[in-house]
């Protein structure tokens, strides 16, 4: 079995800074800790089986095929993540409600 590298991206890192403290805002402590803790294991999920998430229709890239995939007790937060060789890149964390198609056709610019 293949051994992947883990690449979590600022921009990834941010949003799930956003997502819990929303979380923490609207909800308590405890369910922002254990999202990023969700986060985290299905992070280290992908690394294991990145062909888990689908390929997402949602965007064309530049940087070839984005998968998606939802993070773990948590369905309407989806994780945005490419494979690259041995290297699996998260690049995006977001919740499932937002415009996806619009915010996703930023990514190329980021990067």
């Amino acid at each position: 079995m293949m051994n992947y590298r883990l690449i979590i991206k600022d921009r990834a890192t941010e949003d799930l800074r956003h997502l819990a403290n929303y979380i923490l805002v609207n909800g308590n402590a405890d369910v922002a800790v254990k999202f990023l803790n969700a986060a985290e294991t299905t992070f280290a999920q992908l690394q294991k089986n990145p062909g888990m998430g689908k390929v997402t229709q949602l965007v064309v890239s530049k940087l070839g095929e984005i998968r998606q995939w939802r993070v773990k007790d948590f369905q309407d937060y989806l994780v945005f993540y490419r494979i690259q060789n041995t290297t699996i890149e998260i690049l995006r964390v977001f919740h499932g409600a937002r415009d996806l198609a619009n915010i996703l056709s930023e990514l190329d610019e980021e990067l």
